[in-house]
C-alpha cells in the first residue's frame, strides 16, 4: 500500500462534503488530489475551501487521469449510486454520504459493485461521531438499563432552506426521485441507523408523513415512523417545519427494563430504579482512529479491519430497508413487514 493515500471526490452536491474535507486534509498520509462536478459554482467553492485547483467538470475525467485510492462520493441520493459503480469498478475504497441511497434498488447496486471490487465501501452517518451517543450505547451494553424495550428520537430543524443549505443541496432534497422523498429520507435514516444499533433490525414498519407546513415543496416535510420488534418498539421522527430548531433538544431516548438513558449533546442523563432521580455523565472525547468519518475510513483501509457499526454497509443496507419500508408505509397505509425482496426483482 501507498506511503500517502490519494483522495479524489465525486460530486459535491451533497452539503455534508463540506464537514468531510478538513479532517481529511489534516491527516499526513492521505493527498487530497481533486474533485469532479457539473457546477462551475460548485467546484470554485471546492478550491477556495481546500486550495486544491485540480477540478474537472466530468467524473470519468478525474478517474481517468487521475492516480487514486480512495473516492468520496457526495451526489444526490439517487445519483450517488452511479458515482459508486463508477469508483469501484476502477478499485477504489469508497466513501458515500448518509442516508445510502434514494431507494433499495440503488442500494443494492452499491453493495454488490463493492462486494465485486473486493473495496471496502462505508456509509458515513455524522451521528456515529457523537460521544453522547457512543458512550449511551457502550452504558447499554454493559447493562445499565437492562434489556432495551423502546427507543425514541427526533431529528430535522426549519428546513434546508431556512437554515442556509447550498442551493444546490436543496434542489435535489426537494426531489421526491433524486431524494427518495423530502424530510422523512433526510432524517429517518438517523434514528432508523440508532434503532438497528440498539435494538437490532425491525420485523415490521408503520409510518405516516405529509406535507404540513411547506406548501412550497413538492415533498413531505413531516413524518413519523414507528418500529415493531418482537419484544421492542422505536418511535422516530422527522421534521422540517419547525419554527424554532432543535426545541425541545433533539435527545435520543432509550428505555430498559431497568432504567432509561437521555443522550444530549455532550452528556448522557442515566435514571435507573435505584437511582430515579438519575444523574448527569460527561461522555469521553471520542479516541483516535474514530474521531469522524475520513479518519475511520483511513484506518479500515490501511488496517485491514471491515468498517463497523453504524457507517458499515450492512448497518446502512438495512436502514435503508427500513426507510423503503417507511415510504410503502405511506403509500399504503399499512404495516410492511421486513425483510423487503421486491427490489431483487426490479427493471
Amino acid at each position: 500500500m501507498a506511503d500517502t493515500l490519494r483522495v479524489g471526490v465525486l460530486g459535491l452536491v451533497h452539503d455534508h462534503i463540506w464537514s468531510n474535507l478538513p479532517p481529511l486534509e489534516e491527516m499526513e498520509d492521505v493527498e487530497l488530489v481533486g474533485a469532479a462536478d457539473p457546477y462551475p459554482e460548485q467546484l470554485e467553492k471546492f478550491t477556495e475551501k481546500t486550495g486544491c485547483e485540480n477540478t474537472y467538470g466530468d467524473y470519468e475525467e478525474l478517474l481517468d487521469n487521475e492516480e487514486l485510492d480512495i473516492a468520496f462520493c457526495y451526489g444526490t441520493n439517487r445519483g450517488t449510486g452511479e458515482l459508486v459503480e463508477m469508483a469501484t469498478a476502477r478499485g477504489l475504497h469508497t466513501m458515500i454520504e448518509k442516508p445510502m441511497a434514494s431507494d433499495l434498488s440503488v442500494a443494492d447496486r452499491m453493495l454488490v459493485a463493492a462486494r465485486k471490487a473486493g473495496v471496502l465501501l462505508m456509509v458515513n452517518w455524522p451521528i456515529a461521531w457523537s460521544p453522547a451517543v457512543n458512550y449511551a450505547h457502550r452504558l447499554v451494553q454493559e447493562g445499565a438499563i437492562g434489556r432495551v424495550w423502546q427507543l425514541k428520537w427526533r431529528g430535522g430543524h426549519c428546513g434546508p432552506q431556512e437554515l442556509g443549505c447550498d442551493r444546490r443541496f436543496c434542489e435535489w432534497l426537494f426531489d421526491p426521485v433524486e431524494n427518495g422523498a423530502g424530510a422523512m429520507f433526510d432524517y429517518l435514516g438517523y434514528g432508523a441507523s440508532l434503532a438497528r444499533l440498539f435494538i437490532g433490525r425491525p420485523t415490521q414498519v408503520m409510518a405516516i408523513a405529509g406535507r404540513l407546513v411547506k406548501q412550497y415543496i413538492p415533498v413531505d416535510d413531516n413524518a413519523v415512523v414507528a418500529l415493531e420488534y418482537p419484544d421492542a418498539n422505536a418511535v422516530l421522527e422527522c421534521t422540517w417545519a419547525e419554527a424554532v430548531p432543535h426545541v425541545p433538544p433533539h435527545d435520543l431516548v432509550v428505555h430498559g427494563t431497568e432504567g432509561v438513558l437521555i443522550a444530549g449533546r455532550n452528556s448522557v442523563r442515566l435514571h435507573t430504579k435505584e437511582d430515579r432521580k438519575g444523574k448527569e455523565l460527561e461522555a469521553p472525547a471520542l479516541e483516535a482512529p474514530r474521531r469522524n468519518g475520513p479518519e475511520y475510513f483511513v484506518h479500515c483501509i490501511r488496517s485491514g479491519e471491515p468498517v463497523e457499526g453504524i457507517c458499515s454497509p450492512e448497518n446502512a443496507y438495512d436502514t435503508q430497508q427500513i426507510m423503503e419500508a417507511a415510504r410503502l408505509s405511506v403509500l399504503t397505509g399499512q404495516r410492511i413487514a421486513l425483510p423487503l425482496v421486491d427490489h431483487l426483482y426490479g427493471v
